[in-house]
């Protein structure tokens, strides 16, 4: 099966697709939808489609804007651009982002079904490819590839010094200089007699990292790939963006792809941050730590080197509550005390047989991220809510009992849903009211947007969307154009502005579409809304 998501603005064109289509009797599942391209990032970053139909026309982040970020961070999804504008400029820009295929609204079911049947041959093609080696036997790193993946190997691994490094690294094409730095390791675990998928393994690697040509990587052998990532000064960057978006973006779409078209395992470790080229072996060294021991152990699918316990010589312990992991995010912001239990036996099942130091600290330095979070985004500190010392002497004695650590982490969670249920309401309502304000400032803003809000009120969007609906009883989205058009009337019936630069006082940049929302919601134009008053 091919999953489908579908992002329209007009609901009767998106209740149309949806209907129309017989679903179950075809090759394809509609795996979600949305009404614009703001709320269907998130979306599309967990449910991963094959084929992504969107239209072209959209508030806050128009069709073409998302085809742009789903092509970098999600680069296998096939992208189909719905318009009811037969304009060239579209076309050819839509052409240029790599989106499959151009169509003009109205849709017929016929139509639509015919368009993802030929996508979907596109991508059983690709897939075929990707396995046929034969076809493939053209990538086989040559003499000199090897040689430049040797001295990389060796640069990483700290046994080149920094100066020679640079210098050598123009004889090979190898530009080394940058502001920061991130190491990745990938390591590969194909089954037995099917040694021969890496060869496409390789070349979906190959495919992710074309389109961040200022980063660096190579094979250091035939089951571990290196990536350093570069970041450089605002001034000179490129559209790569930051090193950690960046190596983030490149692991989650290659673990994705390489799973998906071959039958390996992959396990991703990521370095910290390196300020200068002589820390690079540091973050190197980190990486591969936690990619070894994950392939051993199978206990992360990507994972930051900051999870690393205490005994490794890179880190300190102390640096626990700055991980960046949430597994037990979600779980936790919704559980109750009664669901304690069940967490618990659920994440620690890997340990029911094997109790180990260095596992119970994986496992325990993601609930305390978890539960960091949960206190922070409420005002508190875990420091004061957690049932016992977070210092490291006690972190030692927490993970050296199973029973110990089992009680432990069960008094934790209790300790912060019951902070988190005597604190959610007020924390809430001044989360809503500061962006509210920001909205009734801004909202004349084009840019305004539901990321921009929620860097202001200092939560995560996908939060701020959930929370502002459930307090508010509105989306977002809604409360935003219900602004823009309260001031919009009052415009048109105050006065004589044309309705183009009504438009642009409002915060619609198009005043087609400014027109085209003022009627679906108002029942008017707003030429005859003028009229009426």
């Amino acid at each position: 099966m091919y999953k489908v998501f579908l992002v329209e603005d007009e609901i009767i064109v998106r209740e149309g697709i949806r209907n129309s289509i017989p679903w179950d009797k075809t090759a394809y599942t509609l795996a979600g939808e949305a009404p614009d391209g703001e709320m269907a990032l998130s979306m599309i970053q967990d449910i991963k489609p094959d084929i992504l139909v969107t239209d072209i026309r959209m508030p806050f982040l128009d069709g073409l804007a998302l085809s742009r970020i789903v092509k970098k961070t999600l680069p296998w999804i096939k992208i189909i651009i719905l318009s009811g504008h037969d304009e060239f400029e579209y076309a050819r820009e839509a052409i240029s982002l790599g989106v499959e295929e151009y169509l003009l609204k109205p849709v017929s079911s016929q139509e639509m079904l015919t368009t993802l049947d030929k996508i979907a041959g596109r991508i059983d093609e690709e897939k075929e490819k990707l396995h046929n080696i034969e076809n493939l036997k053209a990538q086989i790193r040559s003499s000199a590839d090897i040689l430049r993946d040797k001295w990389l190997s060796d640069f990483v691994n700290g046994r080149i010094p920094a100066a020679d490094a640079i210098e050598k690294g123009r004889e090979y094409g190898v530009d080394l200089l940058a502001r920061f730095y991130i190491a990745a390791v990938i390591g590969i675990k194909s089954p037995r007699g099917k040694e021969g998928q890496l060869i496409p393994v390789k070349k979906i690697l190959q495919s992710i990292m074309s389109q961040y040509p200022d980063s660096i990587w190579f094979a250091e052998d035939e089951e571990r790939f290196v990536l350093l990532i570069k970041e450089f000064p605002p001034e000179v960057r490129s559209s790569e963006g930051s090193a950690e978006e960046s190596v983030y973006a490149i692991a989650q779409a290659f673990k994705y792809e390489a799973e998906r078209n071959t039958d390996c395992k992959i396990m991703v470790g990521i370095g910290p941050g390196a300020e200068r080229i002589g820390e690079v072996a540091r973050s190197y060294s980190a990486a591969l730590k936690i990619t070894k021991y994950g392939m051993t152990n199978g206990l992360f699918q990507i994972a930051d080197s900051t999870l690393l316990p205490e005994g490794n010589d890179l880190f300190d312990p102390a640096g626990l509550l700055d991980i960046n992991g949430d597994m037990f995010l979600t779980r936790l912001r919704y559980a109750g005390k009664k669901d304690v239990n069940a967490i618990v036996q659920e994440y620690t099942k890997s340990l029911e047989n094997n109790f180990g130091e260095i596992p119970a600290y994986f496992i325990f330095g993601e609930i305390i991220v978890a539960a960091a979070r949960i206190v922070e985004d409420l005002g508190g500190d875990l420091r004061t809510v957690a049932p016992f010392s977070l210092e490291k002497e006690e972190v030692r004695r927490l993970v050296g009992s199973r029973d110990i650590f089992i009680e432990t982490i069960k008094a934790l969670l209790s300790a912060v849903i019951e902070y988190r249920d005597s604190h959610a309401g007020g924390r809430y309502q001044s989360v809503i009211v500061k962006a509210r304000e920001y909205i009734n400032r801004n909202f004349a803003e084009g840019d305004i947007s539901l990321y921009s809000t929620a860097s202001h009120v200092g939560i995560s969007p996908n939060h701020l969307s959930t929370v502002f609906a459930q307090e508010t009883g509105e989306h977002f989205i809604d409360y935003l154009t219900r602004i823009r058009l309260e001031k919009a009337k009052q415009l048109l019936k105050n006065t004589a502005m044309k309705s183009a630069d009504i438009a642009g006082e409002t915060g619609f940049n198009d005043p087609h579409y400014f027109s085209y929302i003022f009627k679906k919601n108002v029942g008017l134009s707003p030429r005859e809304y003028r009229l009426d008053q």
